[in-house]
């Protein structure tokens, strides 16, 4: 009896174990076999959201602002926090525009945003280097991707922070 006990417990402590690996992933992107991992994994994370995609990023691209404005259309909220728009240079705030002018897509001006985020209520996505595919490909880059829930609520709350307080 003592032994099927004893059993049990090493079982559910073996579950726990393997819950909490895996839970945080790190990838390098930019070198070798590992060139497009950051574009290819942030391109399937946008694809993958079943409900609001949040991001925080210094500036975007023509090829990203696309494939969000296709998942807006999709009836997605999009929110991304972003550099200032006078901050960008001149192609970035066309971009910028377009992206304002997008329904269901909402843009808040942050200049200290210095680094790349992307996350939904299943999954985040952190690394350096900003929402631009050229400049992703040509960096060396290392690539966290978090799916523990605990982790997600604080990276949330640090989201949260950022935004004006009248959107908390």
């Amino acid at each position: 009896m003592e032994n099927r006990r004893l059993k049990s417990q090493i079982e559910e402590f073996e579950q726990k174990l393997l819950a909490l690996v895996g839970n945080i992933e790190l990838e390098s992107s930019g070198e070798g076999d590992n060139k497009e991992y950051l574009n290819n994994t942030i391109i399937e994370f946008i694809n993958a959201t079943a409900d609001q995609l949040n991001i925080v990023t210094p500036k975007i691209d023509k090829f990203y602002t696309d494939e969000l404005k296709r998942i807006a259309q999709k009836g997605l909220p999009v929110l991304i926090i972003t550099t200032d728009r006078r901050l960008l240079s001149k192609p970035y705030q066309k971009i910028y525009d377009e992206l304002t002018n997008t329904p269901g897509i909402s843009v808040i001006n942050n200049p200290n945003v210095k680094y790349l985020l992307v996350f939904n209520t299943d999954r985040a996505l952190y690394s350096g280097g900003a929402l631009d595919r050229e400049e992703l490909s040509a960096s060396v880059l290392i690539v966290t991707i978090i799916n523990e829930k605990q982790k997600l609520r604080k990276i949330a709350e640090i989201f949260s922070a950022m935004l004006p307080s009248f959107m908390r």
